[in-house]
């Protein structure tokens, strides 16, 4: 199948193999992540409304070393810093919001499996696969026509046949990075709407219930 590659065949098809290892390593621990996410997501939901003030948050915080109640250990912390300051209630709660908004994004990043990556294998894979084949049949054009002897249409057919495989490999790697990419956008929506709403969460739990701590 790969006796008609020249060397630089060989090397669009050591990128596509690499652009294929990448795409398949970003699709399996992305979706692991997702997964333990949404495990702990359940988890933590239900858990959140069972702490008890300040001092809680803190002994819920050594026990539990999930992202998501990291975040709320996050808002606390900041919490006891915006309460000490001379400003309306208001102005404290607008603080406070826009502090975990600010930490919610960045936890939503870290739970992003590698999209650029796989939006860029599937938008490149096809080309490269596609200049595989070209650069191969010109290839088996070249050394037909130094050849002395005639070539027939069964060794033409056959030899630009081979070439061909390179546009293949070049669409299987792209497909599964396409069905991913999207899966995945989805997958990222849902999740950035629950830690968004866990933090709304959050803000009424460190407002209005460690309002009356008296941190």
């Amino acid at each position: 199948m790969f006796d008609n590659f020249s060397a630089l065949s060989w090397c669009i098809f050591g990128i596509l193999s690499v652009l294929s290892v990448v795409s398949w390593y970003i699709i399996f621990t992305g979706a692991l992540n997702l997964f333990l996410f949404e495990r702990d997501f359940s988890r933590v939901k239900t858990k959140w409304a069972e702490v008890p003030g300040y001092d809680g948050i803190s002994d819920y915080a050594r026990n539990d070393k999930s992202p998501l109640v990291n975040l709320l250990v996050a808002g606390a912390f900041e919490w006891a810093k915006i309460n000490l300051l001379s400003l309306s209630d208001e102005r404290k709660d607008e603080f406070m919001a826009d502090m975990l908004r600010h930490e919610a994004g960045i936890l939503c990043s870290k739970l992003d499996p590698g999209q650029t990556m796989l939006a860029l294998t599937a938008s490149v894979a096809p080309f490269i696969g596609l200049l595989g084949t070209v650069l191969g049949i010109y290839h088996v054009l070249s050394d037909f026509s130094a050849s002395a002897s005639e070539p027939t249409l069964v060794m033409i057919s056959g030899s630009i046949g081979e070439t061909l495989v390179m546009t293949a490999i070049g669409l299987m790697v792209a497909i599964p990075a396409v069905f991913a990419y999207n899966i995945f956008a989805g997958k990222l929506r849902k999740t950035r709407e629950q830690i968004n709403a866990l933090a709304a969460v959050y803000h009424k739990l460190l407002v209005y219930r460690l309002k009356s701590d008296e941190l």
